[in-house]
């Protein structure tokens, strides 16, 4: 290992990467090579026998940090050593000497030059042009890439205005997600919590609702119909109620609810016809979205709705009569939502 670390520079590492992604080689967790893993496989000190702790911590309600190295805890022998601590100590100072810090108006520069050279400027390039530095550090710096192009007076020709928005989408999910949890409450009797992330609800342990921001596209055509798309993640259980945005992305045009048994998928296509190939209900107002997701869960649960009627007769052997939601449960079939 250490004739290795000795003789393979930077660039012969990206070189190798290179190779295994186009081979299509992945790596022990079966995912494809990235020119991070290098360094952060040289840089683990389990091979040398020993564990790290708290190199990350979170407050109640807060937000997961990266604790200074100060702060770590390290325990030696917990794990058999695999590599000579002399060597390890050696790849260590390797890559601290490689490591150049260079000030932010020459970040910029070099930016600039590789702009001029190129022509355009991308998450790629940049990663791979020797002599800049990572994306990672130009977001670290100028706290992102857009704004590192902005001071160089470059505007990438993608479309990034939901980088602009995107707070204020996940804000609306979360008040959506808390108003229908009240609903839930109120005229359901059920019991539902918000999910960590604030985009949707879930029912005894279950994910049962989650809304997604479906942004319209740009027509290729006059003959081409609508189409949205919209960023799943890994949801895959639970309605999905999604917001379609109006064509300049600014107002939400309408509310779809797809059912739970719908394909997952990172990402979910929306036009009229997937709509009727998806079994998706289309509605106008928030409030009658509310109405059908309360009519789709009302069947998927046996909680019986608060209100003031007098209590159901029994029946002669003492317990309530099998009728409304006392019977078995049904899967929700008839709606479905986005995210």
């Amino acid at each position: 290992m250490s004739r290795e670390l000795q003789r393979y520079s930077i660039k012969n590492q990206l070189a190798a990467i290179a190779a295994y992604a186009e081979a299509n080689i992945a790596n022990h967790n079966g995912r494809p090579w990235t020119d991070g893993m290098i360094p952060t496989i040289l840089a683990n000190e389990n091979y040398i026998g020993k564990t790290i702790y708290n190199r990350t911590s979170r407050r109640l309600g807060q937000k997961l940090v990266k604790n200074p190295d100060h702060t770590w805890v390290r325990g030696a022998a917990q794990i058999q050593p695999i590599v000579d601590p002399s060597i390890f100590a050696r790849a260590q100072k390797l890559l601290a000497e490689r490591r150049v810090e260079i000030p932010e108006n020459e970040m910029l520069l070099r930016l600039r030059l590789t702009l001029r050279r190129r022509g355009k400027l991308n998450s790629r390039i940049i990663n791979t042009t020797l002599g800049l530095n990572h994306v990672s550090s130009y977001v670290k710096h100028f706290g992102s890439l857009r704004k590192a192009y902005a001071l160089i007076g470059y505007e990438p020709p993608r479309d990034c205005d939901w980088i602009d928005t995107r707070e204020l989408w996940a804000a609306e999910q979360a008040r959506l997600a808390t108003e229908l949890a009240e609903v839930l409450r109120n005229d359901l009797g059920l019991q539902p919590e918000l999910v960590p992330e604030g985009i949707g609800v879930d029912v005894e342990g279950k994910r049962a609702v989650s809304f997604l921001v479906a942004r319209r596209l740009a027509r290729r055509g006059e003959d081409h119909a609508a189409q949205w798309k919209a960023y799943r993640r890994q949801i895959s259980s639970g309605l999905l109620a999604v917001m379609r945005l109006d064509a300049a992305n600014r107002e939400i045009e309408d509310y779809v609810l797809l059912p739970a048994s719908l394909k997952s998928g990172r990402y979910v296509w929306l036009s009229s016809g997937s709509l009727r190939r998806h079994r998706g209900a289309l509605y106008r107002e928030r409030g009658a979205l509310f109405g059908a997701i309360k009519a789709t869960l009302a069947k998927t649960t046996r909680a019986a709705p608060t209100s003031s009627a007098p209590p159901k007769k029994q029946s002669k052997s003492g317990r309530p009569k099998a009728k409304g939601y006392g019977g078995r449960r049904s899967r929700c079939g008839d709606t479905k939502s986005l995210r």
